[in-house]
């Protein structure tokens, strides 16, 4: 046996795979994962991608690899991006279970491997349990825990797992034992790096710890009696990076389509945004939201006090049976170390973010883009944690219960935003199977939407609801058109975003495209002729429809067929439509049974929820200091936004804001209906309005707001854009 001869001191006493140490390390992330899915269980299913992904593998069978000949050689470049997803359905492709399974793994990695390398660098277990908590309750991310990035979570897990284990292989005496840890920390850095490419900047990980514990005077003599060790960790991403150099060419993939013809015009024009938006949101916006949420949108309080208190409790407990464990020269406690884990957290954090510069659509949003800045954050607040407790213990434990608590708010804020689309696509596809047996070779189906949710990207948008209904059918419904009513909306939308028209005649069903608009610097779009389609060739089914649908003797044997599991499609019809929450004792106040109506797009930075209505674009994000406010234009003369209400005896009002039009005669002429009367408002010169609602007017159910004007097919064929929208109480 020989010696690999440290350049550094290791915190060895950790590497001992005590109870203690499995618990410190383990426990906590365990535990806020724990906390995390109690409320809700498995309830969440797909909502993006996820579809088009079970809808591919229903047709062609299931496949883990995407390289240039597999059914997604646009993602040929990610050559096991599709593996997680492929795992959940190949274990069960009923339901989602696995794919929460394999979620909850992906944390707990993320969690206990975080906590390793922090208790490494800091020699105090207390501060690796804390961080393990914190970079799972990272609120600047809003896509966590949506299945959409279970790939993206994966990869992260495994470069810091990777991470861990090359840091595991240099304290080995053993030549061999140090060889072979290194060879598997490579294998993982390749599979994260092949799963999601932004794995790749946190290979400079280990480094980065070591620089830490022992500085710059420090680092240069360790990487030189690790060279060998190094060689190995860097051949996982040379290997990758290799693979990228010879797959390119070869096919279009969906980075070049993300990042465009120049990855270099793109980091001049943006590089700013590393700082300004990556570090400002990942150090600061987060929080800001995190507070609020838990301010604004918790019902009661005890669950999250109770979580918190568990979670605090366990480190105190487990920092007080733990021994001393700093290193020999103390750089746990030193003012160096923590200096040297601040500018090593930024740097994270910049790494993390950097990749998402190189497109705009990812900077506009939080979702994914702030996923790889969770652990260089975590070690920042870590280093300050450190500081604050030099001096107050007392105040470290109540900033860190702060953030824990926050961030867990936060964390079942964003869960529940996912499960609520989540309930509303199970709903539709609900409404669509339970109305309609799959039987529509050479013709089209038809939707009509009463609920007019169908109109938003969480909201199966094509080709997705195609996919979903091959997948419970078995069978292909690829042409379908859905139409909005009653406003007649339809969903195809021209290269402006505006929605085109239904029309349903004696012969069939007649689609109308919009009329020709165009923009400064956009160029007048052309007139489509309309698509007919005859009475023949069509199968309408309504969803959201308040009003029973007419049933037929077929249409009976049918449900009835459908709900004792007679037919092949029922047990995953039921598998993904009928999933609920275990409890019920965690609510949120948009959950409550209220009087009023409130309506603004999305309250917090990319957690906008579908729209229930027509006449609308989706929804836009604008940056202040302190957070992004939400709003959309409206781009038909008639737009709608239905809700729903008990209202109780006495005056009500109205008020709202638009906060830009597109002409002066569009503000002059801009009428508010409620439930089809005409409400007079009064007009503030800042786009608000506001004015007295005769409480009769109101419905216990179904109510609907209208917003009538032109529309400036100069001005892109939009109207004006809304900010909020209230019906309340008169105070």
């Amino acid at each position: 046996m020989t010696s690999t001869n440290l350049a550094f001191t290791p915190t060895s006493s950790l590497q001992h795979r005590t109870a203690l140490t499995l618990l410190a390390h383990f426990g906590p992330a365990i535990l806020t994962v724990f906390f995390m899915w109690l409320p809700f269980g498995f309830a969440l299913t797909g909502l993006l991608e996820e579809w088009g992904v079970i809808g591919l593998f229903s047709r062609i069978g299931v496949f883990f690899v995407t390289d240039v000949t597999s059914a997604m050689p646009a993602h040929a470049l990610r050559p096991l991006t599709i593996f997680p997803h492929a795992l959940g359905y190949f274990l069960d492709p009923d339901t989602f279970n696995y794919w929460h399974v394999l979620l909850i793994i992906a944390l707990v990695i993320k969690g206990w491997a975080l906590s390793v390398i922090t208790t490494r660098i800091t020699g105090a277990l207390k501060w690796g349990m804390l961080a393990s908590i914190l970079v799972i309750v990272f609120p600047a991310d809003t896509m966590q825990l949506s299945f959409r990035s279970i790939h993206i979570n994966w990869a992260l897990s495994l470069v810091l797992l990777a991470s861990v284990t090359f840091l595991h292989a240099l304290d080995q005496r053993s030549r061999a034992r140090a060889f072979t840890f290194s060879i598997l920390s490579s294998l993982l850095l390749a599979a994260g790096c092949a799963m999601y490419e932004v794995a790749l900047l946190l290979a400079a990980i280990p480094a980065l710890v070591v620089f830490v514990q022992v500085g710059f005077s420090g680092l240069i003599p360790h990487l030189k009696r690790f060279f060998a060790h190094y060689l190995i960790w860097a051949a996982g991403a040379v290997a990758y990076i290799a693979y990228v150099i010879h797959t390119a060419p070869l096919v279009q993939t969906y980075q070049g389509a993300v990042v465009g013809d120049s990855a270099l015009a793109s980091l001049k024009s943006h590089y700013s945004k590393i700082f300004t938006l990556g570090l400002g949101h990942s150090i600061i916006g987060g929080w800001i939201d995190a507070v609020r949420i838990t301010l604004r949108e918790i019902s009661s309080y005890w669950y999250l006090a109770l979580a918190t208190l568990v979670l605090l409790v366990l480190i105190q407990v487990v920092a007080r049976k733990s021994t001393a464990l700093t290193p020999a020269n103390e750089n746990g406690r030193s003012w160096s170390m923590l200096g040297r884990m601040i500018v090593v957290g930024l740097l994270l954090i910049c790494m993390g973010y950097l990749p998402f510069i190189f497109n705009l659509a990812h900077m506009s949003v939080s979702q994914r883009t702030f996923l790889y800045a969770a652990p260089g954050a975590t070690l920042f607040f870590l280093a300050l944690f450190v500081a604050v407790d030099r001096y107050s213990k007392i105040a470290s434990t109540a900033v860190a219960a702060l953030l824990v608590c926050t961030g867990l708010a936060a964390q079942l804020f964003q869960f529940q935003h996912y499960i609520d689309i989540s309930q509303r696509q199970q709903r539709v596809l609900k409404d669509i199977v339970e109305n309609f047996d799959g039987n529509a070779v050479n013709k089209t189906l038809v939707i009509l939407d009463y609920s007019n949710e169908l109109n938003h990207d969480w909201m199966f948008l094509n080709p997705n609801l195609s996919a979903v209904l091959f997948h419970i059918y078995g069978k292909p419904v690829d042409t379908l058109e859905v139409c909005y009513m009653p406003s007649h909306e339809w969903q195809q939308t021209d290269s402006l975003a505006r929605k085109g028209t239904c029309e349903q005649t004696a012969e069939g069903w007649t689609f109308h495209y919009p009329t020709p608009a165009g923009g400064p610097g956009v160029a007048t779009t052309q007139q489509l002729p309309d698509r007919k389609l005859a009475k023949a060739d069509v199968v309408t089914v309504a969803v959201g429809k308040p009003d029973p649908t007419p049933t037929t003797p077929e249409l009976e044997v049918y449900r009835r067929n459908l709900a004792s599991n007679v037919l092949p499609i029922s047990a995953r019809l039921h598998g993904i439509t009928e999933s609920a929450p275990w409890f019920n004792f965690f609510t949120f106040r948009n959950q409550e049974h209220r009087d009023e109506y409130f309506w603004g797009f999305g309250k917090y930075w990319s957690l906008d929820a579908p729209i229930a209505g027509s006449g609308w674009r989706n929804t836009e994000w604008e940056a202040s200091r302190v957070g992004h406010t939400s709003s959309a234009w409206k781009n038909a003369p008639h737009a709608t936004l239905n809700f729903d209400l008990a209202p109780t005896p006495g005056p009500y009002a109205i008020s709202g804001l638009f906060n830009a039009f597109a002409n002066e005669k569009i503000r002059a002429e801009m009428q508010v209906l409620v439930n089809g009367t005409v409400i007079p408002v009064q007009w503030s010169a800042d786009g608000s309005f506001g004015g007295d609602l005769n409480p009769q007017l109101l419905k216990t159910g179904r109510n609907v707001i209208e917003f009538v004007s032109a529309v400036d097919n100069n001005y892109y064929g939009l109207s004006a854009r809304l900010d909020w929208v209230k019906i309340a109480k008169q105070r």
